[in-house]
């Protein structure tokens, strides 16, 4: 199935939103020999977490029968702001969001004890990634060899070496695993 504009966007913000010395990544990651999961994106970080990141762009896809690959120690939905005011009561505790965002706006309060209230509001768009909502830390659920070696062989895969990925994909496996990859 072809990616839409806005999933394509949501990963463009998703790359850059990563720590290049830190953050390794690889969209679209089968994970096992069989490809039985494919999460939209799993990143490994020097601290040695495991993230799982899936991309939604609209209440039909959030709601669809694809199956969620949230192995990782940290799970998130990233989605437009537009679509998490719709349907943030319906995501689960432990799992965390990214929105996609124009930029912050401040607010201020006064309240009845003459206190004000200082806080950031964000603002619909497609410039940044902000997480509104933090992932609860858990075990993995999946062997995290098996994790680095699917992330290995989806970063070098034809679909990046035809152009199809991304190019930071493959920089990012040469980093991690050495030149020869």
């Amino acid at each position: 199935m072809a990616k839409t504009e806005m999933t394509k966007r949501l990963e463009e913000l998703f790359a850059a939103h990563f720590k290049p010395n830190n953050d390794y990544y690889v969209f679209e990651c089968t994970l096992g020999w069989n490809g039985e999961e494919i999460v939209d994106c799993v990143m490994y970080n020097c601290q040695r977490e495991v993230y799982c990141f899936e991309i939604k762009q609209s209440v039909s896809d959030f709601h669809s029968k694809a199956h969620l690959s949230f192995f990782g120690n940290k799970n998130y939905f990233v989605m437009p702001l537009e679509l998490y005011e719709k349907i943030k009561d319906e995501i689960p505790k432990d799992i965390g969001v990214y929105v996609a965002i124009d930029h912050l706006e401040e607010k201020a309060k006064k309240n009845e004890n003459g206190w004000t209230s200082h806080w950031a509001e964000p603002v619909a768009g497609d410039k940044y990634l902000w997480c509104v909502k933090h992932a609860r830390s858990r075990l993995l659920r999946a062997d995290k060899e098996i994790i680095l070696s699917s992330m290995l062989r989806s970063a070098l895969s034809p679909r990046v070496s035809n152009g199809i990925g991304s190019k930071d994909e493959l920089e990012q496996a040469q980093l991690l695993f050495g030149e020869g990859t």
